[in-house]
């Protein structure tokens, strides 16, 4: 059986179930009265995207039909217990890289490369459990829940309840891996990102090895460590983690000159999960780096003029009283096939009430980075 017709055979089987699951006769004015309370909320994509394939198409509108399905009637209380499993055993339902993450991270899960064996680990009636883990060589991220009969644990997001994350990789510090060793340099992270729901985080930290520190294995023993508050032990959870994708990497170092500064895109790696380029930018031996005023941001473009989504924002690093700072910044990968990339820097003059940035482009930075075909 081919995977659209056991596509069709599941949608099948859960409209039976809708269609004999009993409701009750008010549902419209029940949905009208939690729609004007604002807790019916609008299901919508997060960016507009172009097609990829039918199948693509297909296997997306039909998980986007029963989500909001199941929204709509587990929010109106009137689902059978045979409906709520029936839903929860959907490839991808409970997916919080589907549900929350970025393209990379949504392209990772619907190939069926982020699922794990779930690991976990429980104090005074909160667990925290890990069941997706991606690593593409350049990020690794975390899907994170957690499960609680603890009244104190149960309330508000699952990020206000972590006060720290240690990161330790086959036993090892994580910081051992920067460009100054166990003295530190640079930054790993680690992100904590919103999740699917209130009860779910992605955890992201990537490697420096293009800021002059050391590359992750291909595969390693991860182990997180997440302090909570309220709960004195930390919660330690051990992960196989093994690199997942390929990746092309345009090494040689791209120069531009401008009013006395120095700069270079060292280096832009592609996978099917990110983006990421490494830049320099060297001030006059004279002067120091000044991260307010020096950093740079990236805006990257295909031969298309579709902006690739940052992530994270940018992380970068600097010897103390050193003229020269190296970027890395991360975007999501490319959603369709290029000749060449545009990278755009900037300075952000100032950051409005709404978040918009008000950017000041410097052209005479500006690269056309040619993208050979795999």
């Amino acid at each position: 059986m081919n995977h659209a017709n056991m596509e069709d055979d599941e949608l099948e089987r859960i409209s039976r179930l809708i269609r004999d699951t009993p409701v009750r006769v008010d549902l419209e004015a029940d949905i009208m009265k939690r729609h004007e309370s604002g807790q019916l909320q609008q299901l919508k994509t997060t960016r507009p995207g172009a097609a990829r394939g039918w199948l693509l198409r297909r296997s997306a509108g039909i998980v986007a039909a029963v989500l909001a399905l199941f929204l709509l009637i587990t929010s109106t209380e009137f689902i059978s217990p045979a409906l709520a499993d029936s839903l929860k055993q959907i490839p991808g339902m409970n997916s919080i890289f589907r549900l929350a993450g970025d393209l990379g991270l949504r392209n990772a899960q619907q190939q069926g490369i982020a699922a794990i064996e779930q690991q976990s680990d429980s104090h005074e009636g909160l667990t925290l459990s890990v069941p997706e883990v991606l690593y593409d060589g350049i990020r690794v991220s975390l899907g994170l829940q957690r499960q609680s009969v603890a009244e104190p644990f149960r309330s508000g997001e699952l990020g206000d309840l972590m006060t720290n994350i240690k990161l330790l990789i086959d036993g090892e510090d994580i910081n051992t891996y920067g460009p100054l060793g166990s003295s530190g340099g640079g930054s790993f992270g680690p992100f904590s990102l919103a999740g699917k729901d209130a009860d779910s985080r992605i955890i992201q930290f990537t490697d420096l090895q293009n800021q002059g520190g050391r590359s992750f294995p291909d595969a390693f023993e991860l182990t997180l460590s997440i302090d909570v508050a309220g709960i004195e032990e930390p919660f330690q959870i051990r992960l196989p983690v093994r690199k997942q994708t390929y990746s092309s990497i345009i090494a040689e170092p791209i120069v531009r000159t401008a009013s006395g500064l120095r700069f270079l895109l060292e280096t832009a790696e592609l996978t099917p999960i990110t983006t990421r380029i490494t830049t320099r930018l060297e001030l006059p031996a004279e002067q120091s780096i000044d991260p307010g005023r020096d950093y740079l941001g990236y805006e990257l473009t295909d031969d298309q003029g579709n902006v690739l989504q940052e992530i994270n924002g940018g992380s970068g690093w600097h010897a103390s009283g050193g003229n020269i700072l190296i970027t890395a910044a991360l975007f999501e990968p490319l959603e369709h096939k290029t000749s060449y990339l545009v990278i755009r820097p900037y300075r952000i003059l100032s950051i409005e009430r709404d978040g918009y940035q008000v950017k000041e482009y410097i052209p005479e930075f500006e690269v056309k980075l040619p993208v050979l075909a795999n």
